[in-house]
C-alpha cells in the first residue's frame, strides 16, 4: 500500500466518523453546527461514492465537482452562521448566490467541465471561503468562546493547500511524474490533517460541556 493510499484511507475513515458524530447536530437550533454538520455528512456520501466508483474503475472526476459546489454553498451558510453582524452575513449571502449562478452559467455552457477538474472553480471557491476563515479570526480572536476555532483553522489549513496544488496544476507547466505524485500525497495528508482537526475539535467542545455542567 502507498504512502497515498495511506493517507486517503485514513482521512475518509476519518471522515466517516467525524460524520457519525456530529451527525446529532443535524437537529441543533445553533445553526453553525447544524451546517456543518450537513457539510461533514454529505462530504462523507461523496467521499462514499468515490471510493466505490474507484473500487469499480468508474471514472469519478466528476464527483470532484459536486464536492466542490456542496462544500462552498455548505461552508458558506456556516459562515453566515456563525459571524453575528448582520452587513457580513449579507455579502457572504450575496456572494454566495453570484458564484453559484457564475457556477451553473458556467457548467450549463461547457457540460463537459464538470466530467473534468474544473481548476479555476476550485481556486475561486477556495479563495472566498479562505477569506472567510481568515476574517473570523481576525474578529473574534478574542473572544474566550471562540466558537469552532480549531475547525476554523482546519478550513484554512485545508483550502490553502487544494489552492496551492490546483494553482500549481493551472499553470500549464509540464511536471516530472513524481513530482505530480508528491502533490497528491501533500493534499491528501493535509486532508487528513483536516479531519483530525475536525475530531479533536469534537472532544474539546465534549470536554467543555462537561466542565459547564460540573
Amino acid at each position: 500500500m502507498s504512502l497515498l493510499d495511506i493517507f486517503s484511507d485514513s482521512s475518509t475513515i476519518l471522515l466517516l466518523l467525524n460524520a457519525v458524530l456530529y451527525a446529532k447536530y443535524i437537529l441543533s437550533k445553533d445553526l453553525t453546527y447544524k451546517y456543518f454538520a450537513i457539510y461533514l455528512i454529505l462530504m462523507a456520501v461523496n467521499q462514499s461514492f468515490v471510493t466505490i466508483f474507484f473500487e469499480l474503475e468508474i471514472d469519478n472526476t466528476f464527483l470532484a465537482n459536486t464536492f466542490m459546489i456542496a462544500q462552498f454553498i455548505l461552508l458558506s451558510l456556516f459562515y453566515y452562521a456563525i459571524f453575528e453582524m448582520q452587513n457580513r452575513r449579507k455579502y457572504i449571502l450575496i456572494i454566495l448566490i453570484i458564484v453559484s449562478i457564475i457556477l451553473g452559467v458556467q457548467y450549463i455552457w461547457t457540460p463537459n467541465l464538470f466530467f473534468n477538474y474544473n481548476t479555476i472553480g476550485i481556486i475561486a471557491t477556495s479563495s472566498i471561503l479562505i477569506s472567510y476563515a481568515i476574517t473570523y479570526f481576525f474578529y473574534y480572536i478574542g473572544d474566550k468562546e471562540l466558537k469552532l476555532y480549531l475547525v476554523n483553522s482546519g478550513i484554512l489549513i485545508y483550502l490553502l493547500g487544494t489552492i496551492l496544488i490546483f494553482s500549481i496544476a493551472n499553470v500549464g507547466l509540464k511536471i516530472a511524474r513524481d513530482i505530480e505524485v508528491a502533490l497528491w500525497i501533500l493534499n491528501a495528508f493535509i486532508y487528513l490533517v483536516f479531519q483530525v482537526i475536525i475530531t479533536t475539535q469534537w472532544f474539546v467542545d465534549r470536554k467543555r460541556k462537561k466542565n459547564i455542567k460540573n
